[in-house]
């Protein structure tokens, strides 16, 4: 009887699925974000904003696939245009036809994107930034492209590592091995760097070495890095420069696209691109990438003297449910952004108000539809390198105590927000930040 009454508790079923997760998976998910410390959530099923563990503990979700789903887990209209194409055609040859739906989506980008003459519809944001490093060489026939320090374009060799050194002087990144191990030696050998919003380092660079560049990418809005808005000016003046240089300019806008605006970044900042590449919220859940950009430069796609493919571009089913998405962001005009500026302020003005009754000292900024908390002094950070005195223990547990709370948030101590969201979970979901902070600072 003692033995009985000591022996330990039945595991419970998400301890159960962690072991056999880490008897077959490599890694915590398929993903290289770790996530908060610990083991993972299993997920067993999602509905609204809200996701539900194996053992019924229920998740405020502000990840929301990483950015893809704006319209939760269960919007009915989305649901059945998936489930209308799915009867009608789920899989086609995209390498000899075209779907209707495909070019009314095309149609719909071209309508609503500002750099938009003509769209090419790839099925990851990491392919269609690889796609549009190709076009502008072959564009230009000049071999290099300048990327901006600290943002992601991509977890592919040439695009994942390199950064600056200490001083921020443009011209060829240096490595690390802070991207891991694997990435091949001369990955970076047709790729210069920049410091964001540096303009004087920029036209230096370019001044010297222009006839050699084909194009300078970047996001409009680094999102992918604490969600850093362009300093005033920059954007106009990068424009300006690559105009008097003749060098091409390409947002990344898989983040910003059809969520900070339905024009993206470029349409609500007032900046045109000559290239835009687009993802994660085009197809509101489903994988969909695309690039677009001026008639004279996609040109060189249509008549197939740059070459990309991809057994699941267009695939139907994507193209079905980023018709009905964009159809849903331009109703009543647009009002879903209205409504979404609306449910990040009030998440945002809870956190903030949380961390000043706790006395801790927090930075949060973002577009529509994204924003990103750090623990340090500032009002707002232009580029990474302003960040360097940020607490990230402090903000790993705070991520760690959210999720204990149930309150999912995303990896680089993000928020993905939705104009979707009802306001009792918008309150319920300020409601356990605002413990997940008391018991930071019990534990500080």
């Amino acid at each position: 009887m003692q033995s009985e009454l000591s022996a330990s508790p039945a595991p419970s079923l998400s301890e159960d699925w962690q072991h056999r997760a880490r008897e077959v998976m490599a890694g915590k998910q398929s993903n290289f974000r770790p996530g908060p410390p610990g083991d993972p959530v299993i997920a067993d099923r999602a509905s609204g904003f809200r996701i539900w563990d194996v053992d019924n503990k229920d998740y405020m979700d502000f990840v929301l696939g990483m950015g893809p789903a704006i319209w939760g887990h269960s919007n009915q209209e989305y649901f059945d245009s998936v489930r209308a194409q799915l009867d009608r055609q789920f899989s086609s040859p995209s390498s000899i036809m075209h779907t209707t739906a495909e070019i009314e989506l095309a149609e719909k980008i071209v309508e609503h994107v500002p750099c938009a003459d003509r769209v090419r519809f790839g099925l990851t944001g990491s392919e269609a930034d690889q796609l549009v490093m190709r076009l502008a060489r072959g564009a230009t026939g000049r071999p290099y492209v300048v990327r901006c320090e600290g943002h992601y374009h991509g977890w592919l060799d040439n695009v994942f590592d390199g950064h600056l050194n200490s001083e921020g002087d443009a011209g060829s990144p240096q490595t690390s091995a802070r991207c891991g191990a694997g990435i091949a030696p001369h990955a970076l050998s047709d790729i210069l760097m920049v410091r964001w919003g540096d303009l004087e380092g920029l036209e230096a660079l370019l001044e010297e070495r222009s006839h050699e560049i084909a194009m300078i990418m970047m996001e409009a809005v680094l999102c992918n890095n604490y969600c850093c808005p362009p300093r005033p000016g920059y954007l106009e003046g990068a424009r300006a420069l690559c105009d008097k240089y003749g060098v091409l300019l390409c947002f990344d806008e898989v983040i910003t696209g059809f969520r900070m605006s339905i024009g993206g970044a470029q349409g609500a900042l007032g900046v045109t691109p000559d290239l835009a590449v687009f993802g994660k919220a085009l197809a509101g859940g489903l994988p969909l990438a695309a690039i677009a950009g001026r008639d004279e430069v996609m040109s060189v796609l249509k008549d197939n003297k740059v070459l990309g493919g991809g057994t699941f571009n267009s695939f139907p089913l994507a193209m079905a449910a980023g018709l009905t998405s964009m159809e849903m962001l331009e109703r009543d005009n647009g009002a879903f952004f209205t409504r979404l500026e609306n449910v990040q302020d009030r998440i945002v003005s809870g956190l903030r108000a949380s961390a000043e009754r706790q006395d801790f000292k927090l930075m949060v900024q973002g577009p529509a539809g994204m924003f990103a908390f750090a623990f340090i002094d500032l009002d707002v950070a232009y580029a990474p390198h302003e960040l360097e005195g940020a607490d990230m223990a402090t903000a790993l547990r705070f991520r760690k105590l959210m999720e204990e709370e149930g309150v999912l948030s995303a990896g680089g101590f993000r928020m993905v927000t939705s104009g979707d969201m009802p306001d009792e979970d918008v309150e319920e979901a300020i409601s356990r930040i605002d413990r997940a902070m008391v018991r930071l600072r019990e534990t500080a």
